[in-house]
C-alpha cells in the first residue's frame, strides 16, 4: 500500500483510493491509551486491522469478501510469477526482518529459496549477478564510468531503500520526489500532480533527456 501511495485513486495493484496510507490510518485508528488488554480490547484491535486490510484487498467494500491471509505476496492485477521468475534466475533479491520489524522474523535461507526456484521454474539463482554486472556495493565507484541513466525515488517508496539518492556525477542526474511513491514520475501526468514535487521532477528528467539526445547527435555533426 505504502509503494502505491498515489494522491488520485489507483489500480496498479488493488483498487485503492486516493492517498490509501491515510485512508487505512482513518479506517483503523483507535484511542489506545487506556486500553487493558482485555478481550474487548483485542476484538477492537483485530477489528481495525480488518478496516486497514480492506483499504488495500476490499475498498470497493464487498459485504461478502473474506481476506485471504495465504496471499502474502498481496501482489494483486500485478503477476507476482514475473517477479518470481526473474528473482529466480539472475535478480535474486534476499531479505530478512528482524525483532525491530513491523513485519514477522524471519531469515532469507539460500538453500531453501534455490530448491523452490528449481522445483517451480528449473532454474537456480545468480545471487551476485547483479552485482558482477552493474555494481552497487560502492556506487561512485562502480557508477563512475555509467552516464545517460536518471535516477528517481519517491521519498514515500519503500524502494527507496535500494535506491540511488545521492551525487554521482553529472552525466548520472538524482531526483527525490517528496511526497511521491513507487515510479510516480512514470505515471500519467494527473491533475492531483499540479503544483507538487513531480513536476519539478518531471520537468528535469525532459530536460535531463534532452541533453542527453543532443551530446548524442552532436558526435555526428
Amino acid at each position: 500500500m505504502a509503494m502505491t501511495d498515489y494522491p488520485y485513486a489507483s489500480d496498479f495493484l488493488t483498487s485503492m483510493p486516493a492517498n490509501p496510507v491515510n485512508v487505512s490510518c482513518e479506517a483503523g485508528w483507535a484511542d489506545w491509551t487506556n486500553t487493558t488488554g482485555t478481550d474487548t480490547d483485542q476484538k477492537t484491535l483485530l477489528t481495525n486491522l480488518i478496516k486497514v486490510a480492506d483499504v488495500y484487498f476490499n475498498s470497493a467494500k464487498k459485504a461478502d469478501y473474506c481476506v485471504n491471509f495465504k496471499d502474502t505476496g498481496a501482489t494483486g492485477s500485478l503477476d507476482g510469477d514475473a517477479w518470481n521468475v526473474l528473482q529466480c534466475n539472475q535478480l535474486a533479491m534476499p531479505n530478512s526482518t528482524g525483532d525491530a520489524s513491523m513485519f514477522l522474523k524471519y531469515s532469507f535461507d539460500y538453500v531453501a529459496n534455490t530448491a523452490s526456484c528449481q522445483k517451480q521454474y528449473g532454474m537456480s539463482p545468480d545471487y551476485t549477478w547483479a552485482v558482477r554486472e552493474f555494481g552497487g556495493a560502492m556506487i561512485n565507484r562502480d557508477f563512475s564510468g555509467y552516464s545517460n541513466i536518471i535516477f528517481s525515488n519517491g521519498n514515500r517508496d519503500p524502494w527507496i531503500a535500494g535506491g540511488v539518492t545521492e551525487f554521482i556525477g553529472l552525466k548520472l542526474p538524482y531526483y527525490i520526489i517528496q511526497g511521491g511513491a513507487h515510479h510516480l514520475d512514470l505515471r500519467l501526468p494527473n491533475i492531483a500532480d499540479k503544483g507538487t514535487d513531480v513536476e519539478r521532477v518531471r520537468n528535469h528528467e525532459i530536460l535531463d533527456m534532452e541533453q542527453f539526445i543532443m551530446e548524442y547527435q552532436d558526435q555526428f555533426k
